[in-house]
């Protein structure tokens, strides 16, 4: 994989991740209304999954899938949309460092379980970094050997 293509990679999924984020967190319990502050990292370059933490009126952890949106938290899942306002990627062609960021607006759409009528809004970023190993002088097409993925999202919830 390019450089380009992973950093490609990591913006989609950091935006899918971020996304979600925002909808594990607003389901872990019925929820009082409130803010809701979530955050999704990875640092696994060659695994889907990734970790989903809340804080706010809603305290809960989980994971997301960052191929498909789908988030999974105790006694339920989620389901949410997202819509990506601004972004960017570079690459550099004498570190072989990628790097993206990403901005935008979520929406939860629905749930199950406990979070079956958990509804959320609000703002996402990401920035992601992933290096790859030099061959022959040139970036490789291999899977990163390093990688960080970080989305934060913030939005009002009720439920």
């Amino acid at each position: 994989m390019t450089i380009k293509r992973t950093a490609v990679v990591l913006a989609a999924a950091g935006i899918t991740a971020l996304a979600i984020t925002g909808v594990a967190a607003a389901a872990a319990s019925p929820a009082r209304p409130g803010t809701e502050h979530w955050i999704v990292e990875s640092t696994n370059p060659v695994s889907a999954t990734a970790t989903v933490i809340a804080r706010g009126p809603l305290t809960t952890g989980g994971t997301i899938n960052l191929v498909t949106g789908h988030v999974k938290l105790p006694g339920g899942t989620l389901t949410l949309s997202h819509h990506q306002v601004r972004g960017s990627n570079s690459e550099s062609a004498r570190t072989c460092l990628a790097t993206v960021t990403s901005s935008g607006t979520y929406k939860v759409s629905g749930g199950t379980g406990r979070y079956r009528h958990v509804t959320s809004h609000g703002s996402y970023r990401l920035v992601a970094y992933a290096l790859v190993k030099r061959v022959n002088g040139k970036c490789s097409r291999s899977v990163p050997y390093a990688q960080t993925e970080l989305l934060t999202a913030t939005g009002p919830l009720a439920g």
